[in-house]
């Protein structure tokens, strides 16, 4: 007979979830192994990169991204509504307590505030979303639609709550507050557990002064060669004036760019499609929102030095 262990070696272990603790294991099998949801991630994520191919996108894609920041925005704009219908509960309970009208007004005003968060926090949510993968993007989709599903529950609540019924509506907020624990569970887990968000870049060290990497010679003109660097995976590019050498992982999820493209002074990811100017490093167009790490060039000997100059 084979074990339930053994099923799963047969697997990648990208279809296997985590073995402990349990709790992690539990929403792996509850979620990661829900293959029904890319049936509705497919069409979704299709129809979202089509948006995003559009050159009058790119803008809006990059605020989103958080490329304009330097950080994701998600985790930024997330913290609003987690943030205001705690405050709401806290409120909810003093007028539980006390009966104050005061108390009531202030806990609607929160649970408004929170629900313009929730927008916010969607937009940006979503366009991440549009650029993960396997079972990343069931979690992140299961994530989603939780949040949906809370958005609509305090919206419900609002509306008992102006008219007459705020007790029925505290129930329903109150049962929307715990959707939200388990839904910033796994938005912990896309973020910390999978990596998604997180700058791909940041624990490679590279070398403090020059390192000989290859010989001059063997670097062809126009075309993306990959080396190491005091083992730090470097880009390279020649053209008839310069040098110029970025970091090979992109930042967003770990893409090799020396496998992707380069035109103008922009390097492409071949993964998802970030942009990078070659120069400085800087980002031209999301999901990446992390700069690329640049390095100073130098000749000597017939060997090409290189040298880190920024934190990741």
């Amino acid at each position: 007979m084979i074990t339930e262990r053994q099923a799963e070696e047969t697997k990648s272990w990208i279809e296997t979830p985590p073995l402990s603790p349990p709790l992690r294991r539990a929403i792996g099998v509850l979620i990661e192994r829900q293959s029904w949801l890319d049936k509705l991630a497919d069409p979704l994520q299709q129809w979202l990169r089509r948006i995003s191919q559009q050159p009058q996108s790119t803008g809006l894609k990059n605020m989103l991204h958080g490329t304009w920041l330097g950080h994701p925005l998600h985790p930024v704009v997330t913290d609003i509504p987690i943030g205001s219908w705690t405050a709401t509960m806290l409120l909810d309970c003093a007028w539980l307590a006390s009966g104050s009208e005061e108390m009531g007004k202030a806990a609607d005003l929160t649970l408004v505030l929170g629900l313009a968060g929730a927008g916010a926090s969607a937009l940006s949510g979503l366009t991440d979303w549009s650029e993960t993968d396997a079972t990343d993007r069931r979690v992140g989709l299961a994530h989603g639609l939780l949040n949906v599903g809370i958005t609509l529950t305090n919206l419900a609540s609002y509306g008992l709550r102006r008219t007459g019924k705020r007790r029925s509506g505290i129930a329903l907020s109150a049962l929307g507050y715990c959707l939200t624990l388990f839904s910033s569970y796994l938005g912990g887990e896309l973020s910390l557990a999978k990596a998604i968000g997180v700058n791909h870049v940041a624990w490679q060290e590279g070398p403090d002064d020059f390192v000989p990497t290859i010989a001059l010679d063997d670097l062809p003109g126009g075309k993306l060669t990959r080396v190491e660097a005091a083992g730090m995976p470097v880009l390279l590019w020649r053209d008839e004036q310069k040098i110029y050498a970025i970091a090979a992982t992109c930042s967003h999820l770990g893409g090799p760019l020396d496998e992707g493209t380069c035109e103008d002074g922009v390097v492409t990811c071949p993964w998802h499609g970030s942009r990078f100017c070659l120069n400085d490093g800087s980002v031209v167009r999301g999901p990446a929102a992390y700069a690329q790490p640049t390095f100073a060039v130098r000749v000597r000997q017939g060997k090409i030095e290189l040298r880190r100059l920024e934190h990741a």
